[in-house]
This record gives structure tokens, sequence and C-alpha cells, in this order.
């Protein structure tokens, strides 16, 4: 199918050299695909009632009491980590 879009020549540029595509038609079939890709996951968990945080995704999740201390392996990692 084809269709035309009046795209800002900017904002297109910029997605196609971050994503280094060839072309512009690349640069909006992945930008939807990353989008279609983020809100299903997105609804995936929110169904499940999870929230995942990057770098400890799968390692901790959010307690259902959020005032609750955090579980002493997370808290060491904490105090021994130095910037």
């Amino acid at each position: 199918m084809t269709i035309q879009l009046a795209i800002d020549d900017t904002l297109i540029n910029e997605a196609r050299v971050l994503g280094h595509f060839e072309s512009k038609e690349d640069t909006v079939i992945n930008a939807l695909r990353e989008f279609i890709s983020h809100h299903k996951k997105q609804r995936i968990l929110k169904k499940n009632n999870e929230i995942i945080f990057g770098v400890l995704e799968g390692s901790f999740i959010v307690p259902e009491n959020f005032d609750a201390p955090l579980p002493k392996s997370i808290e060491d990692d904490f105090y021994k980590t130095s910037l």
C-alpha cells in the first residue's frame, strides 16, 4: 500500500541517522514496528501488574506494600556501590 505523508525532514532525518536506516521508508517502517512493540509490552506489563525497571529486569518487582523495606541483597548492593 502506498501512502504519502508530510513528515518534518529534520525529525525523519534524525531518526534515520540514529537508526542507521538507508531510506526514509525504512525509517518509518521500523519506527512503526518499534512503536507497536513498545505498546504491546506496556499492555502486557499492565495486564500482569508488574513494573520492570531497565537494568533490574527480572531481579526486582515493586512489592504490593511499596513502603515495605527492600530485600536485604538489594540494600547491601546499594551501600556497597560507589560512584
